[in-house]
């Protein structure tokens, strides 16, 4: 169970991160593709094909060479274009500073940050 102080302090720095540069960069790519139609499309296109051979892949189905090969196609098309390109360079940018917070926390909290999270959340 976490105090009320602890539950605080989380709330605090996930208001922080969110104020954050990469972050606020990242949610204005994101909301960019998402009011693109063709950005939109293509991500939704490349998901459902995703999930769908996935699920036949799970169920214990082969995949045709040639639907690995349209899927991956497609994955390029969807990575080639420009606002989606735009959201994934925002969002490694995120995932750094996301690093670099949860690195900075370990010495003061004694113990690894992410370890900790993964422990404490149910």
């Amino acid at each position: 169970m976490l105090t009320e102080e602890l539950q605080n302090s989380a709330c605090a720095l996930g208001e922080t991160l969110r104020a954050s540069p990469s972050v606020q960069a990242y949610l204005k790519a994101q909301a960019d593709c998402a009011a693109d139609p063709e950005a939109a499309d293509l991500d939704n296109r490349l998901l459902a094909v995703y999930k769908e051979l996935l699920g036949r892949q799970q169920r214990g189905e082969a995949l045709q060479r040639s639907e690995i090969d349209a899927f991956n196609a497609l994955k390029n098309q969807v990575r080639q274009h420009p606002l989606i390109r735009e959201r994934d360079a925002t969002l490694e940018m995120v995932k750094i500073n996301f690093r670099d917070s949860a690195e900075n926390l370990n010495f003061p909290l004694g113990e690894e940050f992410a370890a900790l999270a993964v422990t404490t959340i149910p």
